[in-house]
């Protein structure tokens, strides 16, 4: 049922992103275009941690334990690259978030054990950069569909408060993902709308990564257009596939939204 729905979603982007087209003579160029602006993505971030991280124990859930919700996020740029055969991408963006609840089960960050019925404030920032690569093998004057190969790295600061039995405890994972999948897109009403839909998938022995993402942008003016996107992934790691003495999840989703410049 998934494949099917994503292979609705990548068919219907591209029929979409044509309609309002004028009619063009036969060819199988894309108009070139770079695309730079900003953006702001502050996705929600649910997932939990067990095991060791630079020798050191974590245990403990970012929802349950610790409560976190989005407290602020920082704008990034982005810049795009469409050609007739080829299209590149290359973003960045942080978010935070922060929670303040009184634990329930004890938990480890750190090596640092806080106990049940303390009361820990906690903030965690999201720092993420995007590098990806589309070789376009379906393509047509006003649409096409691609191979997307690439890179996206999460960096994850997290620290935690014990206000009852006063501790602070912290840490940081680096995270890199390699990208690879499938997108399709296209443009309608004589270039003034850009559709894009996008789905990459990664398995390593357990271990597994996927992403769903959407783009839309509306030009006004040649030169200058809004920008709204969807983008959802899940990082699912146990003990022993990528690391041997960690296991975490982590989800992020959410909607993003930028002004950009056409060039």
């Amino acid at each position: 049922m998934r494949v099917l729905l994503i292979a609705l979603l990548l068919s219907t982007t591209a029929a979409f992103a044509q309609l309002g087209a004028s009619p063009a003579p036969a060819s199988d160029d894309l108009q070139r275009t770079w695309t730079l602006g900003g953006q702001v993505y502050g996705p929600t971030l649910t997932g939990h941690f067990n095991g060791t991280i630079s020798g050191q124990a974590i245990g403990l859930n970012l929802d349950s334990d610790l409560g976190l919700g989005k407290d602020k996020t920082t704008p990034g740029f982005f810049i795009d690259y469409q050609g007739p055969r080829f299209a590149f991408q290359l973003s960045n963006g942080s978010a935070e978030y922060r929670g303040d609840r009184t634990l329930t089960q004890q938990i480890t960050l750190n090596g640092k054990t806080f106990s049940q019925s303390d009361r820990v404030q906690s903030h965690v920032k999201l720092a993420t950069v995007d590098g990806i690569w589309t070789i376009k093998f379906v393509k047509g004057s006003d649409a096409w569909l691609g191979l997307d190969l690439g890179a996206q790295v999460w960096k994850l600061d997290m620290d935690a408060t014990d206000l009852t039995n006063p501790a602070t405890a912290s840490t940081n994972v680096s995270v890199p993902i390699p990208q690879i999948g499938l997108s399709a897109g296209g443009r309608g009403l004589d270039g003034g709308l850009e559709a894009k839909a996008y789905v990459h998938y990664l398995g390593y022995k357990q271990a597994k990564y996927t992403l769903l993402g959407a783009d839309l942008r509306y030009f006004p003016v040649r030169w200058f257009g809004l920008r709204a996107f969807y983008e959802g992934s899940s990082f699912d790691v146990p003990k022993g596939s990528v690391k041997d003495d960690l296991a975490f999840q982590l989800d992020r989703k959410g909607f993003g939204f930028g002004g950009v410049f056409r060039f």
